[in-house]
Parts: C-alpha cells; sequence; structure tokens
C-alpha cells in the first residue's frame, strides 16, 4: 500500500471478525513500533501483547468500561521505561519524552495494522492502576496507551478534517498565508483517491477498447483473405 494512501484510509475500528491475528501480522505490527523515533534513541518503550480473553475483558472493564475492546482478538498496552530517560533528560524526559516515544511507536503501529489488512485503535482512557496490576507492569515503567488489533468488521467513513489552512502557520503562530491553496497545491485527500481511481478505470477503459478493435480487426482480415 502507498504510504500516504494508508495514512488517508486509515481508521479507528471498534468492531472485529471473530478471526485470530496470526503471529507473524502481531509480530510485524509491533516491529513496526520499535521502528519509531525515541529522544536520544533510547527506545525506552515496551510493549504488552495481551491475547488471553479474560484479561482482555480485565483490560476492557479498566478501560472505562469499553466492552467493545473485548472483541478484538490482540490488544497491545505500550510502557515507557522511566528510570533510564529520566537520568539523561531529567523531569522533562520523564514526563514529556517518554510519552512522545510511544505515541510515536503507536502511530507506526497503526498505520502498520492498516498496511497488513488489520483494523486497530488507539485506546487513552484507562484506570492506569487496574493496567498496571493486570499486565504486572513495574514501577519504573507506565502505561501510556493500549491498542486494539484485529480484523475490522466496520468501513467507518473518514472523519471530518480541519482544512489544512486553518492549522497551517507561516515563521510564527497564526501567521496565516494567503492564497494558501495556490502556494502549497493543497487539495483533499478524497479528491486525490478519486483521481487515481478515475485514471485506472480509463487505463482498464482503453485497454478493452484496443483489445476490442484488434478483434474486429482480426476478422475483418480473415474475411479478406477467405
Amino acid at each position: 500500500m502507498d504510504t500516504m494512501d494508508c495514512i488517508y484510509t486509515r481508521r479507528s475500528i471498534r468492531k472485529y471478525k471473530d478471526i485470530p491475528v496470526e503471529w507473524e501480522l502481531v509480530g510485524r505490527v509491533v516491529e513496526a513500533g520499535s521502528f519509531a523515533p525515541t529522544a536520544g534513541n533510547l527506545q525506552d518503550y515496551r510493549f504488552i501483547v495481551v491475547r488471553d480473553e479474560d484479561k482482555r475483558k480485565q483490560i476492557a472493564q479498566a478501560c472505562l468500561q469499553q466492552y467493545w475492546m473485548e472483541a478484538a482478538p490482540v490488544h497491545i498496552v505500550a510502557c515507557a521505561e522511566i528510570k533510564r530517560i529520566k537520568q539523561f533528560y531529567g523531569v522533562r524526559g520523564e514526563r514529556l519524552y517518554t510519552i512522545q516515544n510511544v505515541a510515536a511507536a503507536m502511530e507506526n503501529m497503526l498505520l502498520a495494522a492498516n498496511h497488513f489488512g488489520l483494523g486497530a485503535c488507539w485506546v487513552g482512557a484507562f484506570d492506569e492502576p487496574m493496567i498496571k496490576t493486570i499486565c504486572g507492569i513495574p514501577d519504573y515503567a507506565r502505561a501510556h496507551a493500549i491498542m486494539t488489533l484485529g480484523y475490522p468488521d466496520e468501513t467507518p467513513p473518514q472523519p471530518q478534517k480541519y482544512k489544512l489552512e486553518n492549522l497551517f502557520y507561516l515563521e510564527r503562530y497564526n501567521n496565516r498565508m494567503e492564497d494558501f491553496h495556490v502556494v502549497v497545491g493543497e487539495y483533499s485527500p478524497t479528491i486525490a483517491r478519486h483521481i487515481r481511481e478515475t485514471k485506472k478505470a480509463l487505463d482498464k477503459g482503453t485497454s478493452k477498447l484496443f483489445e476490442h478493435i484488434g478483434k474486429k480487426l482480426k476478422d475483418v482480415h480473415q474475411k479478406i483473405t477467405k
């Protein structure tokens, strides 16, 4: 899958088919998380893969009773080890860099899941002490996020997004650009996708047209040579 298509088509999936996810794919998704950048390349993220049904039910309960999570055959609890990064970067490392590092890993895993035809959802609302107990997380580590993973049983529509011109500033905060669309050549992912699909359809149609013409010419040739 094209990288930009993978980004544009990623969705938060909350309905899953009752199909187990192959260990190879689980491993590839976690591997993608491990390739995320980290402060000082300390790689402080850790991933707890949970497949046990009872434990998944406990996690769903700990995530403020989000029982839809139980249907996902795999949960990945993304944690950060605090001690080492705190030694290098102090309080900022503990309170900011650990969060950034795990967040980067989570996004990598979400995109990898989409690439492999899986569905996933980032869950950030949970009772941290409960998750710590359920997953046996030591005091020197902290759970920052949980990801559900499985084969999707829904196709959510593209959510509404702010126009890029409302999010984009030049040189300083609130400094908007004039003629933004002309300058950056911005157009929506939906339009871009429709253009690609239309081009493919036209290419396919043209190919069939030439094939049809070729058959007709062959028929005419056979009639002439008889």
